[in-house]
């Protein structure tokens, strides 16, 4: 079983570690489908097709 969100807001950044100081890897759109790795208190590890980082909770909806 797999844990997966899809992105609620507009444009969400994906970054490298778990601070917005941290380098941006991607942007997701809303609506894309993620699948969640691990999740700390305001921050999931998430992977999509193509990237793998990490992405305030605030903008996911789903399973945690």
């Amino acid at each position: 079983k797999k844990k997966a969100a899809i992105v609620i807001d507009d444009e969400v950044y994906i970054f490298s570690s778990n601070t917005i100081y941290s380098k941006p890897l991607a942007v997701s759109k809303n609506g894309k489908l993620l699948l969640i790795k691990k999740c700390k208190k305001d921050w999931c590890k998430i992977s999509s097709k193509r990237f793998k980082g990490w992405v305030k909770k605030e903008s996911l909806w789903g399973l945690f």
